[in-house]
């Protein structure tokens, strides 16, 4: 029925493939018949049993490019499109609720981008589900069994300093660390590690150039979402955070607003610190306390220094 339901799209669909349902659609649906398409997209797949899951991956960072078009910044026009397309979702999630289970997913979030966009309503309907970073224990366990597995010696004291070191558990931060550890006694004929091995490891392959490929995709995300100037907002707040021993104190936010309020004209009005903190803290950049933000995670805040802390002045010396 679904591929029927493809087919009667008549010349806008390329191929269908029943072994795999890949489908190929051609340059654009017609506009003034997408959503009635879309529609019947849903119907099919709602009667399938058992229920279909809907994966769309990258869903907020396609939302922020109809928000903003080909601006810097978020337009009416982009709104209004963006708002058209969540409320067809929205629409289709209801209606075929427990036959069509919608998720999706993405580097960034998308309660954020909505909310700057006045949006938030439109994710009402979805349940957010966050992965958290393992435990120690969960974590210990894995570099033992990949220790195992890969016939090297990694020592309970070695994987609790990885362990240290990384801080937030992050599976690929655990695995890629690994990684190296396993690469560097390779080259060295070893098979046993040390923890001077894991210093030696973390400083001069996760920190140094090599390791910076990995962690690039921290900055390419922010720059997928914020405009310019909260991009640019959001460097210089993290590299704050870095070189002030991971910790942004609420003083230092104050001084910052200060600071932007006296380089801004009318023209070019200062960045809403508060909009780009919460999208550094939901994306899991900086945690929050009584005294102000952290970095959750070790391996991000010592490699953000070792990228931005060397030409930078801290607020307080400035």
């Amino acid at each position: 029925m679904f591929q029927e339901t493809l087919r009667d799209l008549g010349e806008q669909v390329d191929s269908v493939s029943a072994s795999s349902l890949q489908v190929q659609f051609r340059a654009g649906i017609a506009a003034g018949n997408r959503w009635r398409r879309g529609d019947e997209l849903f119907s099919a797949l709602a009667e399938s049993d058992p229920p279909v899951i809907l994966a769309i991956d990258e869903l907020p960072i396609l939302v922020n490019r109809l928000l903003r078009g080909s601006e810097e910044e978020i337009t009416n026009k982009g709104k209004r499109v963006a708002d058209e397309f969540l409320g067809w979702l929205r629409k289709n999630g209801q209606a075929h609720r427990g036959s069509v289970i919608i998720a999706l997913s993405g580097s960034v979030g998308l309660e954020p981008i909505l909310h700057r966009a006045g949006l938030s309503a439109q994710a009402n309907i979805y349940q957010p589900l966050f992965l958290g970073p393992w435990s120690e224990p969960v974590a210990l366990d894995c570099l033992g069994a990949l220790a195992a597995h890969y016939e090297i010696q990694l020592p309970l004291a070695v994987r609790r300093s990885i362990c240290h070191r990384l801080r937030h558990l992050v599976p690929h931060h655990i695995q890629q660390f690994f990684d190296h550890v396993h690469e560097h006694l390779r080259r060295e004929g070893r098979k046993r590690a040390t923890e001077k091995d894991v210093e030696s490891v973390y400083k001069f392959e996760m920190l140094s150039v090599r390791g910076q490929v990995d962690m690039e995709h921290y900055e390419g995300r922010l720059r997928a979402v914020l405009s310019a100037d909260e991009y640019e907002a959001a460097l210089e707040i993290l590299t704050e955070t870095a070189v002030s021993n991971g910790l942004l104190s609420h003083g230092a936010i104050a001084r910052y607003g200060e600071i932007q309020q006296l380089q801004r004209s009318p023209q070019y009005p200062a960045v809403n610190i508060d909009q780009v903190l919460y999208q550094l803290e939901h994306d899991g950049y900086l945690t929050k306390d009584d005294e102000g933000y952290r970095f959750q995670s070790g391996l991000l805040q010592d490699w953000w220094l070792a990228r931005h802390g060397n030409n930078f002045t801290p607020l307080r010396s400035r």
